[in-house]
């Protein structure tokens, strides 16, 4: 067993990195679809990936640098291979589909993956798969617009959609009747060629079924042997209560029919929520401003306010109540859309200063402007001690 450090042409120093890099160039190098036919590049192309399947992994580089290739010896080495190299080529190729597709090595491959694109099997394995594979249709997506009322309390809407569906007279199978459906000449119905290129066999789907394996000789003639109709049809979409503006709703199975007896897709449906003439928004609490005179604001008063939910409430606003003061009312906010409470009313007062006074109502703020005291306007008389503070020399 040669050197694997010379082979990927790195140092014993080298990180992860250096060594996927190496790797991957000589990989490309000798990989078998650039030099069919040619043994030793086969060869080249199982060292290099041996190599690279120790060195990669943390824990059989420790052994290898401490035991060199004996630890390996006696099979149970790393990737199968047991003192002489890869067992097979397709150990080799799992080692480099791994490497270029993110893993570190061939126990990182997605099989699946792998499977797909060669079949299966290497060296004249072929292998087969399903023919026909059931799909999922496609989903749709939809914008409905709501009041503010509506997305508060909650509302079912009516909505049209159109829609990929199952055709009734073939049942989806796109023929004309049960004898019309027959089995593909070209891959005697497993859906896939087999192609031998050089010492390996890569599967593909076949291109005359397409994968399906059967072939129709008749189509229906209500969907032209599609399987599937456009129709429309009306839904009842229901929207919870508290739904904010831009959230989404999933309604499963109302996307368009699936394939070969897949599952239907999805409708995802965007809300939109109409701004309204008093209320706001922000999460679960709702903001109302509130004007009131500054009479109502100095001497204290009670007031009619709308809730978005119960109607109308009284609110008591405390004598001596200043521009921009939030009172906060419990639970006359909106539903939590996913169940857990309610939010606020929130009301901010918005102390109004009055204009185009009468004579008689600017005399009677004057006399009460000779009335008045420090005391009746603390933050104003706090700010003037702070002013003359600057000024003292």
């Amino acid at each position: 067993m040669s050197d694997f450090y010379k082979t990927l042409g790195v140092s014993k120093n080298a990180s992860a990195d250096e060594i996927k890099k190496a790797y991957r160039k000589l990989a490309l190098k000798y990989h078998p679809d650039r030099n069919q036919g040619n043994p030793e590049a086969e060869a080249q192309f199982k060292e290099v990936s041996e190599a690279y399947e120790v060195l990669s992994d943390d824990e059989k580089r420790r052994m290898y640098d401490q035991f060199g290739a004996d630890a390996f010896k006696g099979g149970g080495g790393p990737g199968g291979f047991g003192g002489g190299g890869f067992s097979s080529m397709e150990e080799a190729l799992r080692t480099f589909m791994g490497a270029f597709g993110g893993g570190g090595g061939g126990g990182n491959m997605n099989d699946a993956f792998f499977e797909s694109v060669f079949g299966g099997g290497f060296a004249g394995a072929g292998g087969g798969g399903t023919a026909t594979r059931a799909q999922q249709g496609s989903s749709k997506k939809m914008t409905i617009t709501i009041t503010f009322d509506e997305a508060a309390k909650g509302v079912t809407k009516e909505a049209s959609i159109t829609n990929l569906c199952d055709c009734e007279k073939c049942n989806g199978s796109g023929a004309k009747s049960p004898e019309a459906v027959k089995t593909c000449s070209a891959c005697g119905g497993s859906g896939q060629m087999h192609q031998t290129r050089g010492f390996f066999s890569m599967t593909t789907t076949c291109s005359q079924c397409h994968g399906a394996g059967q072939m129709i000789t008749d189509v229906c003639p209500e969907c032209h042997g599609n399987g599937r109709i456009k129709q429309k049809k009306k839904i009842k979409i229901p929207i919870p209560a508290g739904i904010d503006d831009g959230m989404r709703l999933k309604m499963a199975g109302h996307g368009d029919a699936g394939f070969s007896g897949g599952p239907p897709g999805d409708l995802y449906v965007y809300v939109r929520v109409k701004s309204h003439e008093v209320f706001s928004r922000d999460g679960d609490d709702v903001i109302l401003e509130l004007p009131i005179s500054i009479t109502e604001a100095t001497l204290g008063t009670k007031k009619e306010i709308p809730t978005p939910l119960t109607g109308s409430v009284r609110l008591t606003i405390p004598e001596g109540t200043q521009h921009g003061k939030v009172l906060r009312m419990r639970g006359e906010g909106l539903p939590n859309v996913h169940g857990h409470g309610k939010g606020d009313l929130l009301v901010h007062v918005l102390v109004e200063t009055p204009v185009n006074l009468n004579a008689k109502q600017k005399k009677l703020l004057n006399e009460f402007a000779d009335t008045e005291t420090p005391a009746n306007s603390p933050r104003k008389s706090g700010f003037l001690d702070k002013l003359k503070s600057l000024f003292i020399f």
